[in-house]
């Protein structure tokens, strides 16, 4: 007998997984967790997935998680170019903006690949997520700031900043799913962060921490 497959199913099991990977993370969540609140029999979810990791990466792709590490590529190097200092304040504008929009438009899935990914293929990416922005910061920085002095005391604090940073991003996504809220949220917390990081590269740009 054919087997038929229905979209919206397939729809509501993924749906429901996403909300659940974000909410226990990927380890907790079982197949028998998300065929409940779909609403259908574990055994359906095997028609349309092969396994739960099929069903993860069904959701958190490839192609979702480059776009991530391409628009944050741009934003930190905005971030880091002395030029851009009025653009980087703003959150609404240049890559900054377009970030946001990503942010707010895949909130579910930017929380559970920045603190809920344990024991999928993504595990290891909030770290590498920062050691990449830390790394992108130490190359680019000693060209936009001549006087920039690095230091293993600046790669801890400046380290210790995008850690905090990126731990405010999944709170404020986690608390807030109304655009709106997120995005005064953000523009809010910002301010702190900016103010934060700024002042650790000017800090080791004239001279600080000889």
């Amino acid at each position: 007998m054919v087997q038929v497959l229905k979209d919206h199913v397939k729809q509501q099991i993924s749906k429901v997984a996403e909300q659940l990977f974000a909410r226990v993370g990927y380890q907790k969540a079982t197949m028998g967790m998300i065929a409940e609140e779909a609403g259908v029999a574990t055994g359906t979810i095997y028609k349309y997935y092969t396994n739960k990791q099929a069903l993860f990466e069904s959701i958190i792709t490839e192609a979702f998680v480059a776009e991530f590490k391409q628009l944050t590529h741009k934003r930190v190097a905005s971030l880091i170019d002395p030029s851009q200092t009025k653009e980087s304040v703003s959150i609404d504008s240049g890559a900054a903006g377009q970030l946001l929009r990503f942010w707010i438009d895949n909130r579910l899935k930017v929380i559970i690949l920045l603190a809920r990914a344990e024991g999928s293929r993504y595990a290891s990416f909030e770290h590498d997520y920062i050691q990449a922005m830390t790394q992108q910061a130490l190359i680019h920085l000693p060209l936009t700031h001549p006087n920039f002095n690095d230091s293993k005391i600046f790669r801890f604090v400046f380290n210790a900043r995008l850690v905090d940073t990126v731990k405010g991003i999944v709170s404020i996504l986690e608390t807030f799913d109304q655009e709106q809220d997120i995005r005064d949220a953000f523009a809010l917390g910002w301010t702190y962060h900016f103010a934060g990081i700024n002042a650790v590269i000017t800090h080791c740009s004239q001279g600080g921490e000889q």
